[in-house]
């Protein structure tokens, strides 16, 4: 739903609001008529059950709007029918923008509909969380903190629906202008729920709050911390001496099995049907990393509670199968796996691709912290937990060693997307963005750090980490390192209070 008004009440006018609404489900324009006939109001209504794309260049031939507001749709452009894609993103280009298909719909909407906004214009849409950090949304902050005098980020500490643990963000933009190269004043504000927002003096609360400036290419994820905190954060990632994780190692995904439950194994499971020698240690938990070293004592304990074996046939001539084995792929044809999607795709759906040993782990999803952890173990993993290959001449033990600390925990929380559960998720691209004090001739003892970490000691661990490395290798004082874990303690928080 995408709601447009052209209004000349603030301009020595009489003549009434006229409102253009646009819906693509009949059955929601009916509930929004309902709703609107209970309002008192004199406002010209024009209802309209259509492709919000198809009608754009019409819309933007006529008479442009003062406003828009609405509730943009929250899907993925490789679910969208491919005809409205493109079509809307032939629309994107001409406007500059430059759409991908790893994009959400509800960018278009909110891009396209500040192409319909006169001079002046006003824009207000609940958008995802996801607007504040994900990659595909950088054109729109960026063109959002361009276009407009100020903006307004309401936020929420409490999830306004739950049932689709989504964190939604209310995004307010006033004084559309053309695009400039100074940076909009961005406000940031937070109700405990949707219930305060509306009892509440949004006014009133946005005149007590300070405002920042985002530059450019900048996620708006720290915009919540307070000043000080967001200044030194700010301040911290554009360290000289920063490398992001990309350009000392590669992340990937680990393996995808399309049926865990099958193609995983128990070790009494791999003896049954002879897989020896055609297995690979997997992990396939992420509460089973603990520290910055797995070892092969971890796996052996992790393997006593969990499957622990891929069965990874690639490349190997069925002959040399033994019947066992023969009889348990049957078995998973007679449960259909092979007609998963991941499966069917394949030349023979039993062969696991990319199966290989990374240098490390990283999580993917993260509760607390997020971790680098060497692979001592000889094992793989499954899609949960992401492989690491580091890259030639980096020690993969200072690597991760050097992860923890503040600056990269800090970092993660605003370059990694929470969905409302209160778990960050980082996916490969955003794991490399992460900037890493790195520096080649640091002294840390890596060994001190994982001992720390598996007897209960990570505020420890994190200290010595930092004042190595912030300290050490960035020069770092003792309250700007102070204000970098504030700003981690506070952003955790925040995301976590949303479980």
């Amino acid at each position: 739903m995408v709601i447009f008004v052209v209004s000349t009440l603030n301009h020595c006018s009489d003549r009434s609001p006229s409102i253009v609404f646009f819906e693509f489900e009949e059955e929601e324009i009916n509930k929004a008529k309902i709703r609107a006939a209970e309002i008192d109001s004199e406002a010209k209504v024009e209802w309209i059950c259509s492709d919000f794309f198809a009608l754009f260049k019409k819309l933007k031939d006529e008479e442009k709007f003062d406003v828009a507001f609405g509730n943009p749709p929250f899907i993925r452009f490789q679910y969208f029918d491919v005809t409205i894609r493109e079509r809307a993103f032939d629309l994107l280009r001409e406007a500059g923008y430059h759409p991908t298909k790893l994009a959400n719909a509800w960018t278009a909407f909110i891009e396209l509909s500040i192409e319909l906004l006169k001079d002046g214009g006003r824009l207000a849409m609940v958008v995802p969380a996801e607007i504040l950090q994900v990659k595909y949304a950088a054109e729109l902050r960026s063109r959002l903190s361009k276009q407009f005098e100020h903006i307004v980020l309401v936020g929420f500490r409490k999830l306004v629906f739950p049932e689709i643990q989504q964190e939604v963000l209310l995004l307010l933009a006033e004084g559309k202008r053309a695009i400039s190269q100074k940076s909009s004043d961005i406000h940031t504000i937070e109700f405990t729920d949707g219930d305060e927002l509306l009892n509440g003096d949004l006014a009133e609360a946005i005149a007590h709050v300070e405002s920042k400036h985002s530059r450019n290419g900048m996620k708006w994820t720290s915009l919540f911390l307070s000043n000080k905190i967001f200044k030194a954060l700010d301040e911290a990632e554009q360290a000289q001496e920063l490398t992001p994780l990309g350009q000392l190692a590669s992340i990937d995904i680990g393996v995808v099995t399309g049926r865990n439950s099958f193609f995983v194994l128990t070790e009494d499971l791999k003896n049954q049907i002879g897989s020896n020698g055609l297995t690979v240690p997997i992990l396939g938990h992420t509460s089973a990393l603990k520290s910055i070293i797995y070892k092969p004592s971890d796996l052996k304990e992790y393997s006593n509670h969990f499957p622990a074996y891929l069965l990874a046939l690639a490349g190997k001539n069925t002959d040399e199968f033994s019947q066992h084995l023969k009889e348990y792929i049957k078995s998973g044809e007679q449960e259909e796996v092979h007609k998963g999607f991941k499966c069917r795709i394949r030349h023979r759906w039993f062969d696991v691709p990319s199966v290989y040993v990374p240098d490390a782990f990283m999580f993917r999803q993260i509760h607390r912290f997020p971790l680098f952890v060497v692979n001592d173990s000889g094992a793989t993993s499954t899609d949960t937990i992401h492989r690491v290959q580091v890259k030639n001449g980096i020690s993969t033990r200072n690597l991760a060693a050097t992860f923890y600390n503040s600056l990269t925990f800090a970092w993660a929380e605003v370059c990694g997307r929470s969905y409302g559960g209160g778990v960050l998720e980082l996916e490969p691209m955003e794991a490399e963005e992460l900037p890493i004090p790195h520096n080649p001739d640091v002294e840390i003892d890596v060994e001190k750090v994982d001992t720390l970490l598996r007897t209960g000691h990570e505020i420890e661990a994190l200290d010595y980490v930092d004042n190595i490395v912030l300290k050490g290798t960035l020069g770092f004082d003792n309250p700007m390192i102070k204000n970098i874990r504030i700003a981690w303690d506070e952003l955790r928080n925040r995301r976590m209070n949303r479980r």
